[in-house]
């Protein structure tokens, strides 16, 4: 990769994210601009496109049909001696009939699933029918923030162009930092004002009090719960924290001690539970499991949920991770190279037991949902129903489910 790249590669890996959606995230602009912003995004594609080209061989298509007929759910990479892939799990597990995975260059093999690494939500594939060329893992370093990353795809043209957001972490609930405390924006003023402090919490044993007003966190200003989320992200339980707040006019400085967000906080009931019920889901293009592993890279990388499952490229082709979620319109999440090679080392569960945990996680969830229903005034009985009143009743759960998924996420981000 040319050096001279670099000084326009963030402004044209901007245009090429956005040229990549589609229309909808482009800013309003002339055709004349729409015209220039798409030609950029192609030269810088093609400038791009040599980086990833040692992983396009080992970069397929999978095809399943998960109910709307066989097409493309995700990508694939390519692993040990050619004839094993790794894909994404929650995109296939619900797949009827055979499966298939496809090259760039058309070789299609037939796929059956020999295991699972649930945490990671990847599957193992055994291929039949073709051999491909496996990725290399010679170069382990995670890559650091600000990194260039890029996205490959089976044909040569690379997905999308980011860098590294968040350095690798995990995103499991027991491994992520916990101050304890409810808080709101506090407008017109900066700062966040604590409504309640979680009894044994952090912020309770550093001295954190209702009605003290927030300012920074780490020697960061936070204004908003997702700053605060975003600066707690960087730590782990058991790191301190400087935390500095106004009290009545007062300000403050102390250091909290972070705690994990375990038992002791309940108020995450669902934890990746709430991320598996997007089967269906109006917000298109998130993957349906986008949080909860052991450790990932987050990235602005614009990758569709049907495209993860593929390999992710620094600028000089070195193999980064694989592609693993979709988070939101900003954040997606790549698994590191490194813990990919010690995956392989590890024996999976079976797609069986795979299957029965995530039913078991459904079968929690719907129950979850029914506990949050208002209690039955009377006894039910049975009543005449018109024509497509039991479709109309099953798209309304499906809405009231959606409904209260998103409260509970409304909920998730009011606690920090």
């Amino acid at each position: 990769m040319k050096t001279s790249l670099l000084a326009t590669a963030l402004h044209a890996a901007l245009l090429t994210g956005a040229y990549a959606q589609g229309s909808d995230d482009v800013p309003l602009m002339r055709p004349e601009e729409a015209e220039t912003v798409q030609r950029q995004a192609m030269q810088f594609i093609d400038a791009v496109r040599p980086s990833v080209r040692p992983v396009v061989p080992s970069t397929v298509w999978v095809w399943a049909d998960t109910g709307s007929g066989k097409r493309s759910v995700a990508y694939g990479t390519i692993v040990q001696d050619g004839t094993k892939a790794l894909t994404k799990w929650s995109e296939i597990a619900m797949a009827r009939g055979p499966i298939q995975v496809v090259g760039g260059d058309g070789a299609t093999a037939k796929a059956k699933v020999i295991g699972v690494y649930q945490e990671e939500d990847l599957a193992l594939l055994q291929l039949d029918g073709a051999q491909y060329h496996p990725v290399s893992f010679n170069a382990l370093a995670a890559p650091k923030l600000g990194r260039f990353l890029i996205a490959a795809s089976p044909d040569d043209t690379p997905v999308s162009v980011g860098v590294v957001a968040v350095e690798a972490r995990s995103l499991r609930e027991k491994d992520q930092a916990f101050l304890g405390v409810i808080a709101n924006t506090d407008p017109p003023a900066k700062g966040l004002r604590i409504e309640s402090v979680e009894d044994g919490s952090a912020a309770a044993d550093a001295g954190l009090q209702k009605g003290d007003l927030i300012l920074s966190v780490g020697g960061r200003d936070v204004g908003g719960l997702i700053e605060l989320k975003s600066v707690l992200s960087a730590y782990r339980p058991g790191d301190s924290v400087e935390i500095r707040f106004d009290r009545k006019g007062e300000e403050i400085t102390l250091k909290a001690e972070l705690k994990e967000r375990g038992a002791n906080f309940p108020g995450f009931p669902n934890g990746r539970l709430s991320q598996m019920e997007r089967m269906g889901s109006k917000e298109k293009g998130l993957s349906i499991v986008r949080e909860g592993f052991p450790t990932a890279i987050q990235t602005d990388l614009r990758v569709g949920r049907e495209q993860c499952g593929g390999p992710v490229v620094d600028l000089d082709g070195n193999l980064v991770g694989i592609s693993i979620a979709r988070a939101d319109r900003t954040r997606s999440f790549v698994i590191p190279a490194k813990h990919i090679q010690d995956l392989l080392s590890r024996e999976p569960v079976s797609a069986e037991v795979a299957q029965a945990a995530m039913e078991e996680e459904e079968a929690n969830r719907r129950q979850q949902v029914r506990q949050n229903l208002p209690p039955q005034q009377n006894v039910p009985r049975a009543i005449p129903a018109p024509r497509g009143a039991a479709e109309n009743l099953r798209r309304n759960l499906e809405e009231m489910e959606l409904l209260m998924e998103r409260m509970r996420a409304e909920m998730d981000g009011l606690e920090e």
